[in-house]
């Protein structure tokens, strides 16, 4: 399974509301990585640019990009979106939530046997506080759009390429040749936080589907980890420990240049379009939203395909178009279920 991970926008603060950011995710078994070369080949052609350029959705006129979405939804493919609108998003909700976040990184860290162990979550919890605010937005939202895929995706997919889900391949658009403070702090925190959100609440598994694919990253019995009753003392059900979600999401993971990578710019496409219309700037907002909508997968318990996340005391809801946006898309949506 390949996955193709871009974001489009600052997620700095902004002063009017329906100021979107978007992290996506496009999810496509391997099976499709040819279909997808010549959709692209075919985007840059009618765009009249050359085959070996990155092109962006400001190159493109809307018929152009409709046609590519609506190609698109003729393959396996599906695509999963975070948001925040920066307009809602409050410094102080954001500076409180980044603090409480680091802390929790360290809530244990007495309980560790061994110093290097209690130095090395010190740093973990450093570097998460120490990133600026935009950043520490982004973090969060990638975050939660890697736990959407491995909780919603995997559901999705084992019902129709069950034999995909053995090997996960994420790349994702890294911003500069060298290793950024953001990209180190990712790779760390992710497992950890990815984690920690499955013994809260553990990945829906669906009875009688072929799971044997992704039983690659079942720990065996003489692998499951006691780390946290060892190192921390804290018991708990082992049973929730059954998929080794750091070998998940790090067995195959990259930044990688977009230039290189046609399924990162595919990405790229796909994020900015979500933006685009969340933000309504689309001319004909409701076409774009339905062929982005047929790309998406159905949440579950009637939720949309798009999570919102916000950093807001005051609970204030999205404006009314991106909402119309939001409902168009989550009615266009694929089903979950196969049955």
């Amino acid at each position: 399974m390949n996955i193709f991970v871009d974001e489009s926008g600052s997620f700095v603060d902004a002063p009017n509301v329906g100021a979107f950011n978007a992290v996506a995710a496009y999810m496509s078994p391997e099976t499709d990585r040819r279909q997808l070369r010549k959709i692209l080949s075919s985007l840059k052609r009618s765009a009249g640019a050359p085959a070996n350029s990155e092109i962006k959705l400001k190159n493109l006129s809307e018929q152009q990009y409709f046609s590519f979405l609506h190609q698109l939804s003729g393959l396996a493919g599906a695509l999963y979106v975070v948001a925040t609108d920066a307009g809602l998003n409050q410094a102080s909700a954001v500076a409180e939530h980044q603090l409480e976040q680091a802390a929790r990184v360290v809530v244990h860290k007495e309980k560790m046997v061994h110093k290097t162990g209690q130095n090395s979550l010190q740093s973990l919890s450093d570097r998460v506080a120490s990133l600026a605010p935009q950043l520490y937005v982004q973090l969060h939202c990638q975050v939660n759009l890697f736990e959407a895929i491995l909780r919603n995706g995997v559901l999705y997919f084992v019902q129709r390429k069950p034999r995909s889900l053995g090997v996960f391949r994420w790349r994702i658009d890294q911003k500069n040749s060298t290793r950024t403070e953001y990209e180190m702090a990712f790779t760390q925190v992710l497992p950890a936080f990815l984690q920690s959100i499955s013994l809260d609440d553990p990945m829906p598994m669906l009875e009688g589907a072929d799971y044997s694919a992704f039983s690659r990253f079942d720990w065996s019995p003489e692998e499951k980890p006691t780390y946290l009753r060892d190192a921390y003392g804290i018991d708990i059900d082992e049973r929730e420990l059954a998929t080794n979600i750091g070998m998940l999401v790090r067995d195959n993971l990259e930044f990688v240049d977009s230039r290189d990578s046609q399924g990162v710019q595919i990405a790229d496409l796909l994020a900015s379009g979500v933006r685009r219309s969340l933000r309504g700037e689309f001319a004909d907002n409701t076409s774009a939203a339905k062929l982005l909508g047929r790309l998406m997968v159905q949440n579950y318990k009637g939720k949309p395909p798009i999570q919102l996340l916000g950093f807001t005391r005051s609970g204030t809801a999205v404006d009314d178009q991106s909402a119309r946006a939001i409902n168009i898309m989550q009615a266009s949506a694929r089903a979950m279920l196969t049955r």
